[in-house]
């Protein structure tokens, strides 16, 4: 598994991601575009309004402030839950066509300003919440936050894909980087436990042991308290929060030994998005 990116692949997969977003919904039906996605609350429509309002706002727009009827919006619970959604509202009455147009457009303008940066991946840029983050960080969290939303629009209308390429590569790195806070805060499991954790149709590995200090960490390989086998699309849907740890599909699907307390904070634990 791919951990380490350069600048030039993370803008690849950030506007790779965007690209392939924008070139899924453009055939799509009236009825497809309203289509329910596992993301709570979100049709196809929002997740593209979505996408277009966050890489306006990097791109150096202001963000919609106009605040909805929240007793309307129940998925909207958090305060950073509310804060994506204003950008969503304030879309939700633009036809299919006008958020291609905006999400093309930005596309275009996320290159031309990508491209023309001369800093390096340490570099302070703006980021989706306001605050500056580094580069590499900002190409990150954009690439793996599109791609998964790529995944949630292929759930609503039943189109399988992406499962390869840079964006692909890019987020199940941000995932596999989460495990130890998975296994160690979200599990707490006791010191010395180790998550062996398979991805099982990529043929891929982890490690994972809980320190004397109280911290998880990669290790080459040990005897494992728990065991888990799970697939990529699993291990997407699990950790992204968009199928529950008691799934009885997703129970079927994965394998996993171990003491049964343990498994159970482990599946519990392992949401690691907003």
């Amino acid at each position: 598994m791919r951990t380490t990116f350069s600048k030039a692949d993370l803008i690849a997969a950030s506007l790779g991601a965007l690209t392939q977003v924008a070139d899924l919904v453009t055939p799509l039906t009236a009825d497809q575009w309203q289509s329910q996605t596992p993301c709570p609350g979100w049709r196809v429509c929002d997740v593209v309004a979505h996408l277009a309002d966050f890489e306006s706002f990097l791109s150096g727009n202001p963000r919609a402030t106009d605040e909805p009827d929240w007793n309307t919006l129940p998925h909207a619970v958090t305060e950073t839950n509310k804060f994506i959604e204003l950008g969503v509202y304030a879309r939700r009455g633009n036809s299919p066509s006008e958020l291609i147009t905006e999400l093309r457009e930005l596309i275009e303008l996320r290159r031309t300003i990508l491209q023309s940066d001369t800093g390096d991946l340490t570099s302070q840029v703006r980021g989706p919440f306001g605050a500056p983050i580094t580069l590499e960080r900002a190409l990150t969290m954009r690439s793996f936050d599109t791609w998964v939303h790529e995944q949630d629009i292929r759930d609503a209308i039943d189109q399988t894909g992406g499962w390869s390429g840079l964006s692909f590569e890019v987020t199940l790195s941000v995932l596999v980087s989460a495990l130890p806070v998975v296994w160690g805060k979200n599990s707490r499991p006791p010191v010395g436990a180790v998550l062996n954790l398979v991805i099982s149709d990529l043929a891929g590995e982890v490690f994972i042991s809980l320190d004397d200090d109280g911290r998880a960490r990669f290790v080459d390989g040990a005897e494992p308290t728990v065991r888990l086998s799970i697939s990529a699309s699993d291990l997407v849907h699990r950790m992204c929060g968009r199928v529950a740890p008691d799934d009885p599909g997703f129970l079927e699907r994965i394998e996993v030994s171990g003491p049964d307390d343990l498994v159970k904070r482990l599946l519990n634990g392992m949401v690691v998005t907003p």
